[in-house]
């Protein structure tokens, strides 16, 4: 694990690179970015879908599940709701930096600081936050010489942990988890999204236990089936068993082959020989 001073330098460096080879990218996303305001991504309608919405789980990070992923793409970025990036270039650690270190994904949240950060000041709620999301279209995500774009999803998690220590209700913490669920999971599919990449929102540091956000996940796959073709959960080891038993690939069990029957004709070829196979010196008895 890189210490924190050699993620900053990390930071500084992807910085310089992505102002200067995809300076017009990042500006073309920011020219096209959109807000959400608050309760307006719950209210989006969401289109029927064919067929049914595959899952899947791995522990990769959400920019290696990009590159995997199938047809149009949106990840989620559980953002920093106040400042682009979190604290990215000073070295921090976590989903969102880690989005922002294989892509031009800083650049652009910082361009949208007025837009976007800027007016969530003041609006915490506890640390619970608002459903108040960031669209940016076209990120360019960069893997070892590969460019594969996908938009980004910007919206916070809220922080039970904190909210209960500011007097916040478990009920209202459930509450608001299910909104932001519905509202990111409804701003995508209204986008169009093919795979959707999200990670194990709300658990964690954020300290709602996984059960919570996979029946939240499971209910509104069930209830809109095909809405969105794949959700791909990029979760971490502590969560995975959890995700995977809900949202893991179901191997179809092999059938089961029923053991020939050994017949009385069967069991004497089974002791056939030939007499003059013995050993020199070997003889039978009667």
């Amino acid at each position: 694990m890189p210490t924190r001073d050699e993620r900053r330098e990390a930071a500084a460096k992807n910085l310089a690179l992505m102002r200067g080879a995809f300076a017009s990218e990042t500006k073309a996303t920011v020219e096209a970015a959109r807000v959400y305001e608050n309760g307006e991504g719950r209210e989006l309608p969401v289109a029927e879908g064919d067929g049914e919405t595959a899952t899947s789980v791995t522990t990769d990070f959400a920019p290696k599940a990009v590159f995997s992923a199938q047809g149009k793409v949106v990840v989620v970025d559980p953002c920093s709701f106040t400042r682009p990036g979190g604290a990215y270039e000073d070295g921090s650690f976590g989903p969102e930096q880690i989005l922002c270190a294989e892509s031009n994904l800083y650049p652009a949240l910082r361009s949208c600081k007025e837009l976007y950060h800027d007016k969530n000041r003041g609006y915490s709620c506890g640390m619970l936050f608002t459903d108040r999301a960031l669209y940016l279209p076209d990120v360019a995500f960069v893997r070892d010489g590969t460019i594969r774009r996908a938009d980004v999803l910007a919206i916070p998690e809220p922080v039970r942990a904190r909210a209960i220590e500011n007097h916040r209700s478990e009920r209202e913490c459930e509450h608001t988890l299910a909104d932001r669920i519905e509202a990111l999971l409804r701003i995508a599919a209204a986008n169009g999204a093919e795979t959707l990449v999200v990670g194990a929102f709300g658990c964690g540091p954020q300290g709602f236990a996984p059960e919570l956000p996979i029946s939240l996940f499971k209910a509104w796959i069930e209830a809109h089936p095909g809405a969105i073709a794949h959700i791909a959960f990029a979760v971490p080891r502590a969560s995975f068993d959890a995700f995977n038993a809900a949202f893991g690939e179901k191997k179809t069990p092999e059938p089961e082959v029923a053991p020939t029957a050994v017949t009385d004709e069967d069991a004497e070829d089974d002791f056939d020989f030939d007499p003059t196979d013995l050993p020199e010196g070997v003889t039978l008895r009667a």
